[in-house]
């Protein structure tokens, strides 16, 4: 598309009608109730060639009469609208998920209560509540400036007083499998607490072990009866108290009342460069306590260990020693903070939890679509338009409000990192031994980036300035390419065949190096991203030159991540992108260091794509999506938060049970998405002798969360999980095969026996986070989630638990009174469960 010209999507051809004044603006938007509702997410049919579709409705009712008709509603809807069946009114799509409703000639106003029904289907995929984004925005039917738009407070979010979950008064309740799943072949169970008790493991510990998350190799008590008081404090070596590479370490011992004093139990580092250089040996004796590391991060996951050992209510611990060493060298967490900011303060507590639990990257997805989320010197307008969305179609003042954005740019989505800001996470996550990798997404995904520097070209042209202007400029004028991304923008990728583009990026690049510099903490891994390019370039002239000049080019995206990726490496950084990027490239003109994180479905054959690339001998980290992406719910419940196309239900039982070595073996245990037993043939594309696997990593992608708490929610407790299965390997794990293998629901190689040890492991496992890690998070202010509860009736008793112990549980009566629920003496009066903490009430299910 003419990028000059892409703003004409935005001016929809509509009947030339006067706008509507402010005050019906202002009216419409406290008193016009809006109410979206999925009826299926699997119609009997689709209008026009539709195979697939979505069947909602919305209706629109007014407490008054107003026959004042030239107004727009826009709002989010993650996926297209195509088809409409509606009296009154039209629904158009403008870029991305911003749709407009508009009035149609015929219609003579609002009738007091009266419902205005719009009918309407929509492509893809869109079921769980969070996926129906709020802030409806109101305005005249042009978008003009001469009113004021305003979010309609009907489709506002509330805030439960006593989960402090999110509600959405706006979408009606769902309450049927129609709902929930996506087609006539879709198993997907609703998981009541019926359906929980049924497929939960029972926790088996109601005390927790000497043990710690994650799992060290070794662990030996030397005498049970002979405990270590850590509550007389650590009297700590020079070799430790001194060193400022310890200090979070040290810091964390402290807020769990565990601090230094000359009287306190000897502790003392020695050095063993035999070591590897996060391996270390801890011995705990009542009085001395020996720290064996041959590095720095060696000794500070020694203190890390002996924070793990104690719960708040009790500092003793066995006299004991522990031998341990990781099983992977990466051990990651990916945030998005592109798509809804994250505040710096969010990072720094993230960092911290990290650390504890032994993860040493953070990927930081800085900037996307919907944000660019690092101030970069010399072109403001990355900042100033690009970390912004608010009610703007030009696009001169802020990004499109994508994602039910609103209209207030001073919401906690939007924003934007400092250098300062970025330096101290820098600096804090060095401390905490973590190395930061950032990650500025391009060529796709780099709508922020695109707009930002349109800004800039015109700025630069109308000052007369056109080298200036064109210098950094990541469109062309003339390129008449139309497509639409997966996340249907028009105009969301930048051309690789500029040289401008590759200004612009040796730019953001050596900017980005100067900032690590600055702080001595050297920029070692810069991930360009590289996924889900589509369509784009096609009638671009530009590009058109290039593949004249260049007949063995094959894919541009792979020229691009090439040409970027030798970029990178000629300034001594290593590159990552995701694997279906590094897909489209020549290896052989790949540098010879590269990182390959691999998010290809295992359910749907990834496996061979994550095998061919690991043989390359790139590193590759696994980012397996139905198991790492914490972005997805924990349940296959409507009222559980996430996105859902590559699982339905990632609880912490699930990545507990990831087997990293083997992808394909999980055909014996896991389901696809739609809840479907699936084969994976190991025969082809394999793994070759002696290649290893670099790493493990978790994804926080933000399309809808909305706040700090939110995330923190889909985090924890599952991050703990996370950091038992990139540290530990257990014993009960299965190895890569030898020799092909086709798995399935009956080839039976993880065996009955292997899987009562992962459960046992298991239960270790669940009662050290549910008696010993909630109570620290609590401690911390992080919003964890309280788990649901599993509940049937035996005997005519009710019986319930949580998959981790230690939480109160709860019955709600006919009256609305909610009960311990050994209180409850007629299992018929029992309405709704819940479990509770000492400062938080879990989210309830029905009983009925």
């Amino acid at each position: 598309m003419n990028k000059l010209l892409a703003l004409s999507v935005l001016c929809l051809v509509t009947p030339k009608l006067v706008n509507a004044n402010q005050h019906t603006i202002d009216t419409l938007a406290n008193e016009l109730d809006v109410n979206y509702r999925l009826i299926s997410a699997s119609p009997k049919s689709c209008p026009g060639d539709e195979k697939k579709c979505y069947l909602s409705e919305l209706t629109l009712t007014n407490p008054s009469n107003l026959k004042d008709t030239n107004f727009a509603i826009f709002f989010s809807q993650l996926m297209p609208i195509y088809a409409v069946e509606s009296t009154h009114f039209d629904i158009s799509h403008i870029n991305g998920d911003v749709h407009k409703i508009s009035a149609k000639k015929h219609f003579k106003g609002f009738t007091k209560n009266t419902p205005e029904v719009i009918r309407f289907y929509s492509k893809d995929s869109q079921i769980t509540r969070s996926e129906f984004m709020p802030n409806y925005i109101i305005s005249d039917r042009t978008a003009s400036d001469k009113v004021t738009a305003r979010t309609i407070k009907s489709t506002h979010t509330r805030i439960d007083p006593v989960t402090g979950l999110e509600r959405q008064p706006y979408l009606a309740p769902f309450t049927s499998l129609a709902q929930l799943r996506v087609s006539k072949q879709d198993q997907t169970p609703w998981m009541s607490p019926q359906y929980l008790y049924q497929t939960q493991l029972k926790p088996s510990l109601n005390t927790a072990p000497v043990s710690l998350i994650p799992k060290p190799s070794r662990l030996n008590i030397n005498s049970a009866d002979n405990l270590v008081k850590l509550s007389k404090e650590l009297n700590l070596s020079p070799e430790l108290a001194n060193n400022n590479a310890l200090s979070a370490a040290l810091t964390r011992l402290e807020l769990f009342g565990i601090g230094h004093s000359k009287t306190g139990i000897p502790t003392q580092l020695n050095i063993d460069n035999s070591l590897a250089n996060e391996a270390y040996q801890l011995t705990l004796a009542p009085n001395a306590i020996t720290i064996t590391a041959s590095s720095n991060t060696g000794a500070f996951y020694a203190l890390m260990s002996i924070a793990g050992l104690v719960s708040l209510n009790n500092l003793s611990v066995p006299s004991l020693t522990i031998i341990d060493e990781p099983h992977f060298e990466f051990r990651g967490l990916h945030i998005d903070v592109a798509r809804n900011f994250r505040s710096k303060q969010f990072i720094l507590d993230t960092l911290s939890q990290m650390a504890a639990y032994k993860l040493n990257k953070l990927h930081l997805h800085l900037a996307d679509d919907e944000g660019w989320r690092l101030a970069i010197n010399d072109l403001p307008e990355l900042t100033e338009i690009g970390a912004y969305r608010c009610f703007d179609l030009t696009e001169s003042e802020c990004l499109l409000p994508q994602l039910g954005a609103g209209i207030d740019k001073s919401s906690p989505v939007n924003g934007f990192y400092s250098k300062a800001d970025y330096q101290e996470i820098l600096k804090f996550a060095a401390l905490n031994h973590i190395e930061v990798i950032p990650s500025l997404d391009m060529p796709g995904h780099s709508r922020a980036a695109v707009k930002a520097m349109d800004a800039r070209y015109k700025k630069y042209m109308q000052a007369g300035e056109q080298q200036k202007a064109e210098q950094y400029w990541l469109s062309e004028a003339s390129d008449a390419t139309q497509y639409s991304s997966i996340q249907h923008y028009n105009d969301n990728t930048l051309n690789v065949c500029l040289p401008s583009t590759y200004t612009f990026i040796e730019k953001v690049i050596d900017e980005l190096i100067a900032m690590h510099h600055e702080v001595g903490v050297e920029l070692a891994t810069y991930h360009i991203g590289a996924d889900e390019t589509a369509g784009a370039w096609l009638n671009s002239p530009a590009c058109n030159a290039l593949k004249a000049s260049t007949p063995e080019l094959t894919s541009f995206n792979g020229y691009f991540i090439e040409k970027v990726s030798q970029l990178v490496a000629s300034k001594g950084i290593k590159v990552a992108a995701w694997n279906d990027g590094l897909g489209d490239t020549n290896p052989q003109n790949m540098p010879s260091k590269v990182q390959s994180n691999g998010w290809s479905m295992i359910t749907e054959d990834g496996y061979k794509e994550v095998h061919q690339q690991a043989n390359l001998g790139w590193d590759m980290v696994l980012s397996t999506p139905e198991v790492t992406y914490f972005d997805f719910p924990y349940q296959s419940h409507p009222e559980e938060r996430g996105n859902h196309w590559a699982a339905r239900a990632i609880d912490g039982f699930k990545v507990f049970g990831f087997m990293p070595e083997n992808l394909p073996a999980h055909a014996e245990i896991w389901q696809t998405k739609e809840h479907l037993a699936y084969r994976a043939d190991d025969n082809q594309e394999r793994l070759n002798q002696g290649i290893k696997f670099k790493g493990l990593q978790g994804h926080l992608w933000s399309e809808m969360l909305r706040s700090d708490s939110q995330a923190e929610y889909m985090l924890y407790p599952r991050l703990l999980a996370l950091a038992e299965r990139a540290w530990h390997k257990a014993d009960w794990q299965l190895s890569y095969a030898e020799k092909g293998r086709i798995y399935d629901k009956q080839s039976g190689v993880f065996t009955a026996h292997k899987q009562a040890e992962r459960d046992t492991d298991w239960q270790r496992f669940a009662a050290l986070v549910g008696l010993k890690e909630i109570a620290k998070l609590e401690q911390q202010g992080v919003f964890y989630r309280v788990p649901t509860v599993a509940a049937a009736v035996n005997n005519g008793k009710l019986d319930a638990f949580t998959p981790y112990p230690g939480f109160a549980i709860e019955v709600q009566d006919k009256q609305g009174t909610w009960h311990a629920i050994n209180h409850i003496k007629d299992v018929n009066d029992a309405r709704y469960i819940r479990a509770r903490s000492e400062t938080r009430v879990g989210r309830s299910l029905s009983l009925k």
